[in-house]
């Protein structure tokens, strides 16, 4: 699953970033309202964390015309705001939840779970070639067989499907299946990669020679 940070200070950005990572999210990181904009228009999320106030159009305004676009992703909005007005404001342009900063890591991951279970995109099916992969309890059913993926095999899956028909570099893998005291390997991933070849079928995920790898969707 996808989330797209709108966030100006680069070091929360990026400690939003690693924290949501380890949990199994890809994510994308926005520095003004623009590029937001840009990056909402060109892909699909699955859920928005935005700041308030940040260059170019704000948080409040790149929502609305988010909202404007019948784009109905859930949206949260992260800010050192502490007046009730923002946070009127907020729910009126379609925020779905408000945390003011600093933001415990425990409570926004509790609270982007439940929002993604209410929205039901924790819970729908993915179709993949035949398959249907349930992202929340990370089960992958295939010719009525059903299949519980192991947490690296499900990141791994997520990431894919987070850059279907776009080329994954071994480093990005790395990056996401691996925690920081632990030790990743070329061999592993070429262990779990097969291992989802075997699942989808070895021709939808295409070898990228001494680069990644590409799920074709």
């Amino acid at each position: 699953m996808r989330i797209m940070i709108l966030e100006d200070d680069t070091l929360f950005a990026e400690t939003l970033e690693d924290l949501l990572e380890e949990a199994g999210f890809a994510t994308e990181i926005a520095n003004d309202g623009e590029s937001a904009l840009e990056k909402s228009y060109e892909k699909r999320f699955d859920l928005l964390l935005l700041d308030i106030n940040v260059p170019g159009p704000n948080g409040l305004e790149v929502l609305e015309r988010i909202r404007a676009a019948q784009n109905n992703t859930p949206a949260i909005f992260l800010t050192s705001f502490k007046d009730k007005t923002h946070l009127h404001l907020g729910f009126e342009k379609g925020a779905d939840d408000y945390l003011k900063k600093p933001v415990d890591p425990d409570e926004l991951l509790l609270r982007i779970k439940a929002l993604l279970k209410r929205s039901h995109r924790w819970s729908e099916s993915i179709e993949i070639h035949g398959c249907r992969y349930t992202p929340g309890s990370k089960t992958l059913v295939c010719k009525e067989h059903r299949h519980t993926l192991s947490n690296k095999l499900a990141r791994l899956l997520d990431l894919f499907l987070s850059h279907a028909n776009e080329i994954v570099t071994r480093d990005m893998i790395m990056q996401h299946l691996w925690e920081w005291d632990e030790e990743p390997s070329l061999g592993a991933i070429r262990v779990y990669v097969n291992d989802l070849k075997k699942l989808i079928g070895k021709e939808h995920i295409e070898n990228i020679k001494g680069v990644g790898y590409k799920l074709i969707l």
